[in-house]
């Protein structure tokens, strides 16, 4: 009677058949009677991980000191958690106080363990009240953002031409620089370019589960030269085409997409003349060399890229590019922007 009991419950919390939830009343892994053994649990749900496609090295890298240190809070002599929301609350004051309120650093965190939690109980049989909390009381945990993201800025034309020169006796850092400032592309992008028909395309670096079902084909991808570098961009992908400038070894021999951005910031952030732009240019950041390809395209040339192909030039929407590339208006943008557009106009008045 009191297995029918637990069986019908057990169906009932977590959507199982009968057959389901015998197998898992079965398999409880248990250290002591009605004890949880939780290394035996890490280790299944490390199995299920691996199976599920993380990679191992993913795994090593990004969950599993995560794990670890979830398991010591649960090892506890005293006053270890007895359930899931105690343990998240435990996690959150031991590992996570340095961490920004609402940052996806203790977001992360979080939901790992979390995960951790609902394996116990959907796939080792353990009480239901291991499961983490809801949502309200997970964004709790992860606490409000006290200061929003700082603002990044493009780089300007005149900014990007002293860094290209400064890097003359650099020429792998210099191609490096220059296919990302010029060709509007994401550092990682580096890793995924290739030239077809004399033509340079970026393959697709973002991976998710739309992108699985849906891949991108390769983009076409065109420079936006600088005024005082004219036909740069095609050098530059003559000399990559050729092999006769390699990029830099750590972006060349980079593992993963995001080691090849950390790579290319690293390389950057030794550079003494990017020190000096980063100096006396608030919200520098290497990314800004993409977001300056979009403001050339809409502010520094005679005629504006239409805002659809500067979008599809650089891999995303209208709307994704208005919303984080349309800020960077100044009233000086503004003012010189009308002067362009009415000129002589207004200089016979």
């Amino acid at each position: 009677m009191a297995l029918v009991i637990e069986l019908r419950q057990r169906m009932g919390d977590l959507g199982l058949s009968m057959a389901e939830t015998y197998d898992l009343v079965g398999v409880v892994p248990e250290a002591v009677p009605g004890q949880l053994d939780w290394d035996e649990i890490a280790a299944r749900y490390e199995q299920f991980r691996l199976n599920s496609g993380c990679k191992q090295t993913t795994y090593d890298r990004d969950e599993r000191y995560k794990i670890t240190n979830a398991l010591k809070l649960l090892a506890k002599p005293k006053r270890a958690p007895k359930d899931g929301r105690a343990l998240l609350a435990a996690y959150a004051v031991e590992h996570l106080a340095n961490l920004a309120p609402g940052g996806s650093g203790r977001k992360r965190h979080l939901s790992d363990v979390a995960r951790l939690l609902t394996f116990a109980v959907k796939r080792c049989s353990a009480d239901q009240q291991w499961l983490p909390p809801d949502k309200e009381e997970m964004a709790l945990l992860v606490g409000q953002r006290e200061d929003p993201n700082p603002d990044t800025v493009p780089i300007k034309p005149e900014q990007l031409h002293g860094l290209l020169l400064s890097l003359d006796d650099n020429p792998e850092l210099r191609l490096a620089v220059a296919l990302v400032g010029l060709y509007g592309l994401r550092p990682s992008e580096l890793m995924a370019l290739k030239v077809e028909d004399g033509e340079l395309k970026a393959g697709n670096v973002k991976r998710n589960k739309q992108m699985a079902k849906n891949p991108k084909k390769p983009r076409l991808l065109q420079p936006l030269d600088l005024q005082e570098l004219p036909g740069e961009g095609a050098r530059c992908l003559q000399l990559y085409a050729s092999g006769l400038v390699k990029l830099p070894t750590a972006i060349a021999n980079a593992k993963d997409f995001k080691t090849c951005g950390a790579a290319f910031r690293q390389y950057l952030d030794r550079h003494p003349y990017w020190q000096s732009l980063q100096a006396e240019t608030n919200g520098l950041v290497p990314y800004s060399l993409r977001h300056g390809y979009a403001w050339r395209g809409a502010k520094y040339y005679t005629r504006a890229v239409p805002v659809r192909d500067l979008a599809n030039l650089m891999g995303h929407d209208v709307k994704t590019h208005q919303k984080h590339y349309g800020q960077w208006t100044t009233d000086e943008d503004t003012k010189e922007s009308v002067r362009r557009a009415v000129g002589e106009l207004a200089n016979a008045t």
